[in-house]
């Protein structure tokens, strides 16, 4: 028996949107950003184990099958890929090299850990959260069936637990003179940087913006599951969803601009799903199976650091290029940016957010077929 009965359906929803709203807040506050995300796992998981929150519920389910596919294509209606080419210059390349050495790094991982009977899926899934984002982790878990699977609040909590201390590394790698020449032989002068500056702009949100926003993505996610339907496979949905945003992103892009707030709404949806995720914890589970994706991803962000430093050399990228394709890979664009800023590469801060959006442009497509074939 728990303190809000599942049928308490307005309840619980207003619970998850306080604990994404609490999130978000801690996302905006420099010393404890990086951790929103994972209090909007955790706390979920406390309060399911303190019986506050049911584990299963009707608004779970809606969260699932309707707010993650609503929330990709806001967030892909930036990814107008020729903007991404024209402006990213050498990053671009980077970013390539990180996403080929991401998916390296997770063949060369599988074989060395044991993620379950099914270890190809759980690959798939977590490589498409390194190199897209959380949405493409979370549109894949529900491609492949697996949103309401325990083990999924277990990786997602599993993977930042290593993700923050990557993070740690990449921002103080500069500062460490043996391993920044050996990841680093380019001197930053003498690769001309690409030349745009600042940030994705951001203009005033109006409730026309807002709806036309949901309104694309609702027909989008509808015109994708007949699709699927159609073609009676289930991960085509997804496919389809990024095909069309992205297309409808790089064909139209004045239209897609006049859609402001799409991404923060999109952001909303998709942070519901990890709440989610969060009720499902099974910190029995937890600690044991969470040892091996911990492991897994350990592996794979050694791999994907070496080969892309391998990379670099062989095209004679710079560090600094290298280090945010990294961060905007593995982690997001906004880190990525932020590094960028922190460390004084003010040239980089547009190719990592448009980087960042290609990851999520191109990472379901990697995330299904690696769980389809291995």
């Amino acid at each position: 028996m728990t303190l809000l009965s599942s049928d308490h359906h307005i309840a619980i929803l207003a619970l998850l949107l306080v604990i994404v709203a609490l999130g978000m807040a801690m996302e905006k506050r420099p010393r404890i950003g990086q951790f929103g995300v994972l209090f909007i796992i955790l706390f979920p998981a406390l309060l399911s184990a303190l019986n506050v929150m049911p584990r299963a519920a009707t608004v779970y389910s809606i969260v699932v099958q309707e707010f993650v596919p609503l929330s990709l294509p806001m967030l892909l209606f930036q990814a107008d890929l020729r903007r991404i080419w024209r402006e990213s210059g050498r990053v671009i390349i980077a970013f390539l090299g990180a996403a080929m050495a991401t998916v390296v790094g997770a063949l060369i991982a599988l074989p060395l850990v044991n993620l379950g009977a099914e270890e190809g899926v759980w690959a798939g899934i977590l490589t498409a959260g390194f190199i897209g984002g959380s949405a493409n982790a979370g549109s894949v878990a529900v491609a492949m069936n697996k949103a309401s699977d325990p083990m999924m609040g277990v990786a997602v909590a599993s993977v930042f637990a290593v993700a923050v201390p990557f993070l740690a590394l990449l921002l103080t790698l500069p500062n460490m003179p043996k391993l920044w020449r050996w990841f680093s032989p380019e001197p930053l002068t003498h690769v001309s940087l690409p030349g745009a500056t600042g940030s994705v702009s951001s203009r005033g949100i109006s409730a026309l913006s807002l709806a036309a926003s949901l309104a694309l993505s609702a027909a989008i996610v509808a015109a994708s599951d007949y699709t699927a339907q159609w073609l009676n496979y289930g991960p085509a949905k997804f496919l389809m969803i990024t095909l069309l945003s992205v297309v409808f992103a790089t064909l139209l892009p004045r239209q897609a601009a006049r859609l402001n707030g799409h991404y923060e709404l999109g952001q909303i949806l998709i942070y519901c799903f990890f709440a989610v995720i969060g009720v499902q914890i099974n910190f029995v589970l937890a600690l044991t199976e969470g040892l091996q994706i911990m492991l897994f991803t350990a592996i794979l962000l050694t791999v994907h650091l070496v080969l892309l430093a391998v990379f670099g050399r062989l095209l004679k990228l710079n560090g600094a290029e290298l280090a945010v394709a990294s961060n905007a890979c593995i982690l997001s664009p906004p880190t990525a940016a932020a590094m960028a800023v922190a460390r004084g590469w003010h040239a980089l801060v547009t190719p990592a957010l448009l980087c960042g959006v290609f990851g999520y442009a191109i990472a379901n497509l990697v995330g299904i077929t690696l769980a389809e074939l291995l």
